[in-house]
């Protein structure tokens, strides 16, 4: 009896709330479309307990819906969907629906008290190759401030997936089409950071975002209409940055202009820089990159002296330190910075410092305890950004020429980047396609075939050096023509990888030693077969590369002989977006010889 009037006085402001809202037609704002993860009108959330007209859905129905809810039952409303309320309540009074009451929902309001979101930031983890989930990075959200207790804290928001096959046909199926089980946590920032910078080596930058209070707290709550839901993952249509893109379209609904073909965690950090929301930028680089980062920055001959005093005994003198085995007093301001910052990392890397006794990390530890950080300058606008890597989207173009014909090649890649493209921004000289299409057009025959489909393929030349020894791979799954034994293109499924070692001898030279193996075959035979292959990329003045190869394969189509091929590439990336290749290829079998000339334009968008 206590309720019924308060209840109907509710209903009775329904209708008056539905009129305002249907003659602002709130329905068709931006900022309410963002808040439902619209894609051409579309939820990409279908999880009843999120669309309140599933089955029925419509922008103007889900707004009907949402104010019911907020009439019939204002406690429920809060507690489901708060960042929906506080969006209406900007435009209409909702007389009776009070959004600070969170006494029957104790989870939000602990969420709200103990997870603040004074600053927001955009945190990019930079590629890692050997990770399917993470070979393109990963983003996602860093809230901080005060809690109830006065505490500064930092929470992380982030959405991924995990991987419970290691079948990749069924990955790839799972992946993009069948979806996967998507999860969206909200936890202490410090797990994440420690998990990508020091156990998995990667870079991650942190973005502080522009953003005024009243939208920190729309976000805060639509964050927290998204707890609990299933919320399906797919590589190309719903992944981590996705769904990052979206919640910021909150903010800025001009982002979702950026949601092209595919959404990559660079296209994150690039759409948010592209909008002016960005108001400072850090990173916490891994130690590995660090190392290498000031290895650059010194002389040759004085990386491998500190190299020496940390790994080798017979260098190292405890008796005359300074004067026999290394003095830094020799050294001007700058490079003395530099040098002892780079033995304060390689002495703290914890497989160097295992290595060494106790009383020489002491001895060393020494000589740089009074490194005055505050003095050592970098410029890192000289090493990785995000925002400066090519679009990850490539369409391109080739005329091919061999001994026999002519060919016209067009070639798709939905996702990443080709090994000659440019990479100065990524952690190593890598490769990675995923669902790239290739059509051959013969200009003679006038007849068009699949050249190659790659479902998968990657490619990684990470430098070993003394302070961080690491192995280079790669891994091919798809299909693709390979030469045969009189030098015929015959198409075949594929399955291989390598692996082996590269070494930089300058900062602008890489050289590469692998062993390859593989499984192929098709219709007619299957055969396994060995290739090792040694090569070098050198990063040349004017925005270039030359790629430079030599591989040497047994086994093709059951060959006894050994197939040597020669090759040479040629790539310029000076203009935005676009890169210019030329290559020459020599194929060698027994007394065959096969020779390919090829030019092309690759577009990335």
């Amino acid at each position: 009896m206590f309720f019924l009037p308060l209840s109907q006085a509710f209903s009775s402001s329904l209708p008056q709330a539905l009129d305002a809202a249907t003659q602002l037609k709130l329905y068709k704002h931006k900022k309410w479309q963002a808040l439902l993860h619209l894609k051409n009108e579309v939820p990409q959330i279908s999880d009843p307990k999120f669309l309140l007209s599933h089955g029925q859905f419509s922008l103007e129905a889900e707004l009907s819906k949402t104010l019911e809810l907020a009439y019939t039952s204002p406690s429920t409303a809060v507690c489901r969907f708060p960042a929906r309320l506080l969006f209406l309540s900007q435009y209409i009074d909702l007389a009776g629906v009070d959004l600070s009451s969170t006494a029957n929902c104790p989870e939000f309001k602990k969420y709200l008290d103990f997870v603040p979101y004074s600053e927001v930031d955009l945190i990019f983890a930079s590629e890692v190759l050997s990770s399917a989930s993470s070979m393109m990075g990963h983003t996602f959200l860093k809230v901080s401030g005060l809690n109830s207790k006065s505490n500064h804290v930092s929470h992380s928001i982030s959405f991924f997936t995990e991987f419970n096959t290691f079948n990749p046909f069924k990955l790839i199926y799972d992946g993009v089409i069948g979806g996967m089980k998507g999860f969206f946590i909200v936890r202490p920032y410090e797990i994440d950071l420690n998990q990508y910078a020091k156990q998995e080596g990667r870079n991650v930058w942190s973005y502080r975002l522009e953003l005024d209070d009243y939208t920190k707290q729309l976000i805060k709550f639509h964050i927290w209409e998204l707890k609990e839901l299933e919320i399906e993952y797919l590589f190309q249509s719903y992944n981590c940055a996705t769904l990052t893109l979206y919640i910021l379209s909150i903010a800025e609904p001009e982002l979702k202009k950026e949601e092209k073909l595919y959404v990559s965690p660079i296209d994150v950090v690039k759409a948010v820089e592209k909008y002016g929301m960005i108001k400072s930028k850090v990173v916490t680089l891994a130690t590995d990159w660090e190392l290498n980062m000031l290895a650059q920055e010194m002389d040759e001959s004085l990386v491998a002296a500190i190299e020496a005093l940390v790994l080798n005994d017979d260098t190292f003198n405890y008796g005359t330190f300074y004067e026999e085995s290394f003095n830094f007093e020799s050294l001007d301001l700058s490079t003395a910075l530099l040098a002892k910052e780079y033995l304060t990392l390689l002495i703290n890397k914890r497989e160097i410092k295992e290595q060494i006794t106790d009383e020489k990390f002491s001895a060393l530890a020494k000589m740089v305890e009074n490194l005055d950080r505050d003095k050592l300058i970098i410029d890192l606008a000289k090493y990785k950004d995000p925002v400066k890597s090519p679009q990850d989207s490539i369409i391109s173009t080739n005329i091919n020429i061999t001994s026999t014909e002519r060919n016209l090649d067009f070639t798709f890649l939905p996702a990443a980047h080709n090994l000659y493209d440019d990479n100065r921004q990524y952690f190593s000289e890598s490769e990675l396609k995923i669902g790239e299409i290739k059509l051959r057009a013969n200009l003679d025959k006038f007849d068009i075939k699949l050249q190659s489909l790659t479902l998968y393929s990657v490619k990684s030349y990470l430098p070993s050096t003394n302070a961080a020894s690491q192995f280079s791979g790669s891994f091919f799954m798809g299909y693709r023509h390979l030469l045969d034994n009189y030098l015929k293109e015959k198409g075949v499924a594929e399955f291989s990888g390598s692996f082996g070692k590269s070494t930089r001898i300058h900062k602008d030279v890489i050289l590469y030693t692998m062993f390859g193996l593989g499984l192929a075959g098709n219709k007619k035979n299957g055969f396994a077969f060995v290739e090792p292959y040694l090569g070098t990329i050198i990063n040349v003045v004017g925005d270039s590369k030359v790629i430079m190869e030599y591989r040497a394969s047994y086994g093709q189509f059951g060959a006894e002989s050994i197939k040597q091929t020669y090759s040479f590439q040629y790539a310029w990336y000076g203009f935005e977006n676009s890169t210019f290749n030329f290559s020459i290829k020599s194929t060698e079998i027994n007394d065959l010889r096969r020779s390919e000339v090829s030019l092309g334009l690759g577009y990335h968008f």
